[in-house]
């Protein structure tokens, strides 16, 4: 009978770890989609985790076991290492070295919050990881991003003193990297590790994909940051005036033209003089991205031109977009506004200042620029100022009725792990956590993080943002689905939240007639009114063949551009024919353009 009872608290026993250690599994495996089964966890009086919502019946328990046992056979087992678990807490404190990247603003950043008193490896970040994984940075130097992390990098490199984990700013060093054979190979780690959220994000970007630049002969070398594409430019047009001329938005190029000549000639600020402007635009005219605000690259993509970028020819070569043919048509035309006045008759002169002025005064009716752009000063001036109304229009479009735009590269960095690096899993575990963990768990500590999100920047020991090609729609659209039924709020991020709020802020001012704050403004304008527009009529893009720099490209490419842009601007204003262009395309090849073009092809290759 004692038997008996010992074998029954046995099963129990048995019965209950089982229970827990089957759910533990199911959210690794699944990658922390199983959180949700862990918070209706509590533990029972002999510490041991149950189901709160139902006792488990032994058979429940046997069922279970079955079916885990099934899932072994399959050749997927438990993996009790943490080196082998996305989100697995080592029994030792894990300690890694690493070069902290200082922001511009260093520890003001932090000047006033209740994390004033925080270092780089004391904060709300690394405790976080500490508690979740019992890992700890040491930092072995600081340097402020840029050119200071870079020399304190290089210097790292060559006295082949590395630390653990490293952030490598830029492609040409990674090659480096890899070359010298001083970095592991991550593509077990990777495989094995990444959750989900990670691996979805970097299939979004498809052929942009940023995994392909980090692998060299089919190795994965290092963890790429995402870049999110800036989408398509937008025209930037003054509502008012269209709607006191009786104009509609303009969409094909030509609509364009009528548009910028009933703005310079039927004097739409009221004041009866002829001296509004037409189109404002910069003086190096495009090949802005990611930060285009002012460039006119649309007008080129147009016509089936792409400056500035290396581009696909139909022979599988790549080719430098400025110097091919179908940028004849484009400086034509842009030729034909200028002697006509459609455009801002002194561009070649302003600086970006002088074109935030000049739209600021309202005297300018339109420009073209990202979808962010109500958050440049000329926007957030005009609307705390003057009676101005912009929107963004999907123009000009090409001749398939859409707009062409340009892909921004998909990676900004990348993350490596020293070669011999006993845990180069560490890299992509904290990786993990900031891509999908940290936004899941509803810890008191995953709550320090989020208010302490704005700081991210400056405190994640490890600073990797893994993010879908298309989050920042994606955002969009979760905001908007807030906004038309409330119960949805709790699902928001705390980055959502705050554009929620934001438009919220900002149609309640605009209910009551009054002035919303110009933070709230360029929030929705360009999160809601703008994101919108990208969303219902998406740009056809054209990927970049290359972005890197070539041997010769280093030496030889500011004067190439200086040839370049002399050529573009001439042509423009009419000092030279369009003939000139193909003088300058010969001139180009001649001065190394068609040397760099071999290494960029050459590069490809490899």
């Amino acid at each position: 009978m004692d038997n008996q009872k010992s074998d029954v608290r046995f099963f129990d026993m048995f019965s209950e770890i089982f229970i827990y250690q089957f759910v533990r599994f199911f959210d690794i495996f699944f990658n922390n989609k199983a959180m949700r089964m862990l918070n209706k966890l509590t533990i029972n009086k002999k510490g041991i985790i149950i189901l709160e919502e139902f006792k488990m019946k032994k058979s429940f328990a046997m069922m279970m076991a079955a079916a885990l046992a099934t899932t072994s056979v399959c050749g997927v087992a438990f993996a009790e290492d943490a080196a082998k678990d996305p989100y697995g807490k080592y029994d030792e404190l894990i300690t890694y070295t690493t070069g902290y990247s200082l922001t511009n603003q260093g520890a003001d950043v932090l000047a006033g919050t209740p994390y004033e008193n925080d270092t780089p490896e004391n904060n709300a970040y690394t405790r976080y990881l500490k508690e979740l994984l019992n890992i700890q940075n040491e930092n072995d130097f600081e340097a402020t991003m840029g050119d200071d992390y870079n020399q304190k990098l290089a210097l790292a490199i060559a006295s082949q003193s590395l630390p653990d984990i490293i952030h490598v700013p830029d492609y040409s060093t990674l090659v480096e990297l890899v070359e010298n054979d001083m970095i592991e190979d991550l593509t077990d780690v990777y495989n094995d590790l990444a959750c989900d959220t990670v691996k979805e994000s970097y299939e979004s970007y498809g052929d942009n994909n940023p995994l392909n630049t980090v692998t060299f002969d089919g190795k994965i070398m290092a963890i790429p940051k995402t870049q999110l594409s800036d989408g398509q430019d937008f025209l930037w047009v003054r509502k008012d005036w269209l709607d006191k001329l009786g104009l509609e938005e303009p969409s094909t190029m030509d609509e364009v033209a009528d548009m910028l000549r009933a703005f310079i000639n039927d004097d739409p600020d009221g004041d009866g003089e002829a001296d509004t402007i037409g189109l404002a635009m910069r003086s190096d005219v495009y090949g802005g991205y990611p930060n285009n605000t002012f460039g006119i690259d649309n007008i080129f993509t147009a016509f089936g031109a792409y400056p500035s970028i290396w581009i696909t020819a139909e022979d599988g070569t790549a080719v430098y977009g400025s110097v091919q043919e179908e940028m004849k048509d484009a400086l034509t035309l842009l030729n034909s506004w200028y002697t006509e006045g459609l455009i801002d008759q002194q561009f070649t002169t302003r600086t970006n200042d002088d074109i935030v002025a000049l739209i600021s005064s309202g005297k300018c009716g339109a420009f073209i620029g990202p979808w962010w752009a109500p958050f440049n000063t000329a926007l957030t001036s005009s609307y705390a100022t003057d009676d101005a109304e912009w929107i963004n229009v999907s123009a000009p479009v090409g001749e398939d009725g859409k707009i062409q735009a340009i892909n921004t590269q998909s990676y900004a960095g990348f993350v490596a792990v020293r070669k011999g690096y006993e845990h180069p899993e560490i890299a992509m575990k904290i990786v993990n956590v900031n891509a999908e963990y940290s936004k899941q768990d509803t810890s008191d500590a995953s709550l320090e993080i989020r208010e302490n999100q704005p700081l991210a920047y400056f405190n994640w020991p490890l600073y990797c943002e893994v993010q879908p090609g298309n989050n920042a729609q994606l955002m969009t659209e979760h905001v908007m689905a807030a906004m038309d039924d409330e119960s949805k709020v709790d699902t928001l991020t705390s980055d959502e939240l705050s554009y929620y709020q934001s438009a919220q802020n900002y149609l309640a001012a605009e209910k009551e007639g009054k002035k919303a704050d110009s933070s709230d403004y360029s929030q929705y304008m360009s999160r809601i009114v703008s994101m919108s527009r990208m969303i219902e009529n998406p740009a056809d893009f054209v990927t970049p063949s290359f972005y890197e720099t070539t041997e010769s490209m280093a030496i030889r490419w500011a004067s190439l551009e200086k040839i370049e842009m002399q050529t573009v601007l001439k042509i423009i204003v009419g000092e030279e024919s369009i003939d000139a262009f193909d003088k300058f395309v010969s001139d180009w090849n001649n001065a190394g353009g068609e040397m760099i073009t071999e290494e960029v092809n050459e590069a490809i290759q490899k």
